[in-house]
Formats: structure tokens, C-alpha cells, sequence
């Protein structure tokens, strides 16, 4: 029996990202397991930076609620990630799980193969910002096979159904979530790697996406212009270039900072006579 694993990064109960993504697993068939996490409810501590976690065989020293997820996703056949958009990004809960992924840089053994689906919504026009870029590459970081990705606006709980054309699109995903043929193709201007739709323009001339690092160039077919990009494959998120950046860069850069821990801690001393902290008012119980 297949496993999908809902994740909804609100707060909100019965919110339009909580429905989009129960209408999703809805469709996935009787004869497949359901689980949902609300991340908003678990105990998801900020990264230390200890990098403690690099090797392989490590995992995250917090004890908080990592583990407890990391092991709904190894069980799951299947993800799907839904956050609504918060000043043009998504929840924060997206960004505290984001920098965590640090402790699975390494270990994509246990997460390939598992295929994802995100969903964003928003609610005021024009102000989806980033956020469906942000989900796409926590994804891409988990080494999860993303499939497809689409942004929904929506304001009010509910709002999303008005549209009829939206519950036949979520419906779609959920029957074709294990189809093999079933993965979106990227439109037009749109990075091929991660599907992110803003870039970095060079003073060269090329342009190249900010988030997987891909790389290509503006064309110009009459007076529109067309992005076209590299076709090597190699970015931040294929899976050399993860390895590169997990189980290469930041182990030399430990082990610099091992070697030169003693001269850092030089450099470092004069700041800690700078005491200008300040903290809230303790609470009365």
C-alpha cells in the first residue's frame, strides 16, 4: 500500500492550504495511506550552525521534533508540501525546517524516489512573491522528486472553491500523484531546474537563477525576450551538486575552522566585552 504524507505550514484550522492539501490526498485512492503534520505544531528548534550533522552517519544533535518528521518522510511514498504566502514569503515554519535540512544534506539515500507536490496560496492579488520558490527547493533539499507545484490565491478560508477550475486541478494531482508518466514541464521563462520564475541579470549579459544557481542567457524573439539556459544538468540542486556542497564545501570549511579554531577565538575576543544585550521583561506566572 502506497504512503502520502500531507504537510500544511499554517496555523489556521480548516484554512484554504489545509483543504487544498486534504483534497489532494483525498484523490490519491482508497487503498492509500493518509498521514498530515501540521509543522506549526511541532517543536522545530533553530540551527545551531554546529555542523555536527555532516557525515553521514550523523544526525542533528537538537532534541526537539526533527527526527519525528524526517521519519514521516522516509515511510511516506509520497509528499505533499502546502504553506500559505506571509509578506510575500511563506510561513516561517518554512524557513526554520528549511535551515534545518542541513543534517540531510548527506543523506539522500533516504528520501529519493519519494514524489512531491507543493502548493501555495495567497491571498492578496499580485503578492504571491517567492514563496512557491521556497517550497520547490525545500523539496529539492529533502531529495524529494518534486512532480508539480502550483499557486492558488485565496484569502478567506474557503475563498479557493469559488473557482471550480481549482478543485478539478487539485483533484488531477491527487490521481495522478503515482502516475510515472505525471511531472509538470516548465513554462515559458521559467528556470528548468527549480521552476523559479525571478533571476539575476549580469553585467555580462547572462542571467542566472539565484536559487539553484543555473545559468543562461536572454534572447530576443522579435521584441519579446526569451530566457534560454544551459542543459548540463549540474546546479545546487541536481544531485552532484548537492553532494558537492554537502559532503565537499562544508566539510573542508569544518575542518579549516578546526585547524584555525584557536586564531577565530583570538579575533573574536574583543567583541564579547561589547555586552549590550537586552531581553523582555520575565512574564508573572
Amino acid at each position: 500500500m502506497k504512503k502520502v504524507l500531507g504537510l500544511v505550514a499554517s496555523q489556521r484550522k480548516l484554512g484554504n492550504t489545509e483543504m487544498l492539501v486534504k483534497e489532494v490526498l483525498a484523490n490519491t485512492g482508497a487503498d492509500c495511506e493518509k498521514e498530515m503534520i501540521r509543522l506549526t505544531d511541532l517543536n522545530l528548534e533553530y540551527c545551531k550552525a554546529c555542523y555536527a550533522c555532516l557525515p553521514r552517519e550523523m544526525n542533528c544533535r537538537i532534541k526537539d521534533d526533527l527526527a519525528f518528521l524526517l521519519g514521516k518522510l522516509q515511510e511516506a511514498d509520497a509528499v505533499v508540501l502546502g504553506a500559505p504566502v506571509y509578506f510575500l514569503g511563506p510561513h516561517g515554519v518554512i524557513k526554520v525546517l528549511h535551515d534545518r535540512l542541513l543534517s540531510v544534506g548527506s543523506k539522500q539515500h533516504l528520501f529519493q524516489g519519494k514524489r512531491c507536490v507543493t502548493i501555495t496560496t495567497y491571498g492578496a492579488w499580485g503578492w504571491e512573491g517567492y514563496a512557491r520558490s521556497v517550497l520547490n527547493l525545500t523539496a529539492h533539499f529533502l531529495h524529494l522528486d518534486l512532480v508539480d507545484s502550483f499557486v492558488i490565491h485565496g484569502a478567506n478560508p474557503g475563498e479557493v472553491w469559488l473557482n471550480p477550475a481549482t478543485l478539478e486541478r487539485v483533484r488531477e494531482v491527487g490521481r495522478a500523484l503515482f502516475d510515472p508518466g505525471y511531472r509538470k514541464v516548465p513554462g515559458e521563462n521559467q528556470c528548468p531546474a527549480c521552476w523559479g520564475d525571478f533571476f539575476r541579470f549580469k553585467a555580462d549579459g547572462t542571467v542566472e537563477c539565484p536559487l539553484c544557481g543555473t545559468k543562461g542567457k536572454v534572447d530576443h524573439n522579435g521584441l519579446k525576450p526569451v530566457l534560454s539556459f544551459e542543459s548540463s544538468g549540474h546546479n545546487r540542486i541536481s544531485p552532484e551538486g548537492k553532494r558537492e556542497h554537502f559532503e565537499n564545501w562544508l566539510v573542508i570549511k569544518k575542518e579549516e575552522f578546526l585547524a584555525k579554531r584557536a586564531q577565530l577565538k583570538e579575533l573574536q575576543k574583543p567583541y564579547g566585552a561589547y555586552d549590550w544585550w537586552v531581553k523582555p521583561p520575565v512574564q508573572a506566572e
